[in-house]
């Protein structure tokens, strides 16, 4: 038994102790095609010696260093703001305009379609796609606001990857221990031990699988506002600092405030109901208290 609880501490560390370390792929350096790196220089020269007319070219995918290329993963976000004259008609355009782009919408709330009509649209798109739908959606009709940004999460990838691997390796050791068990005490203890690896595994992939999906399918929310809509005011940017932690704290004192009031106005018809009774009893109480008699 003390073997077995000293195996699972060992697969543990072990587990950790990789998902710290990257990939031996991702460092080792990448070969030049074969027969470059064996070509004969008639002047004697060393390869890559441009006095002899030749250089040597990495081949495609390979740093001039002969590392790998690494790819970024990067997550586009935009918001956009354009006046239309039909929000309804231009709302299915853009519909349109999307799938033909090989995303869809996520998101669709609309109001009435007049002058003052307005609707919100969130769409996904290939990330690929994302700055020539963002100017398309422009072109809809007059562009009002727009606001874009980028995260790269490139090591988070990476880190998820890594330990995707490890925790897929801790888990097969388990399940080999779970194979080899004999005894009752054994099999519940690795039973357990399966069941939270094989979670925290699933847990893992889930976040993987989500942040793949943000870095391949980019977001757009778009705002079309009628030719006599008002045009949405940008978000307040808060202060840095001492000015931007006073800000803050105004509000929630003005937040604070709102909700006692709040709750006051919601007590208040109770409490008058209540002192009525209240009174009369009191009223009552005092009107049969003995008199106490004259003194001489």
């Amino acid at each position: 038994m003390l073997a077995l609880v000293g195996l699972l501490a060992l697969a543990g560390c072990s587990s950790s102790d990789s998902g710290s370390e990257m990939p031996s792929s991702n460092g080792a350096a990448a070969p030049f095609a074969p027969g470059e790196a064996d070509r004969d220089l008639s002047a004697g020269g060393a390869k890559g010696d441009a006095g002899n007319g030749y250089t040597a070219v990495p081949p495609e995918g390979v740093t001039a260093t002969g590392g790998p290329v690494e790819t970024r993963s990067i997550i586009y976000r935009g918001d956009i703001t354009v006046r239309v004259e039909k929000v309804g008609e231009t709302a299915e355009r853009l519909k349109a305009l999307v799938e033909t782009s090989g995303g869809f919408l996520g998101a669709d709330k609309r109001t009435a379609d007049s002058g003052e009509a307005q609707a919100w649209l969130t769409v996904r798109v290939p990330a690929k796609q994302f700055s020539s739908v963002l100017e398309q959606i422009a072109k809809l009709g007059t562009e009002v606001g727009r606001n874009t940004n980028t995260e790269d999460v490139t090591e988070a990838v990476v880190d998820l990857d890594t330990r995707i691997a490890a925790q897929k390796a801790s888990v097969d050791s388990v399940r080999r221990m779970f194979a080899q068990a004999k005894q009752l005490s054994e099999v519940v203890l690795l039973e357990k031990e399966l069941s939270s690896r094989q979670a925290e595994l699933a847990s893992l992939e889930a976040k993987k699988r989500n942040l793949d999906n943000l870095v391949t399918l980019s977001t757009i929310n778009v705002v079309l506002i009628g030719p006599h809509a008002p045009a949405p005011e940008p978000p307040k940017k808060k202060a840095p600092g001492f000015l931007g932690g006073l800000e803050a704290g105004w509000d929630a004192f003005l937040t604070t405030v709102q909700v006692v009031l709040a709750v006051l106005g919601f007590l208040l018809p109770f409490l008058v109901a209540l002192s009525i009774p209240a009174g009369l009893l009191i009223w009552w109480s005092r009107r049969r208290r003995p008199t106490p008699p004259p003194t001489a």
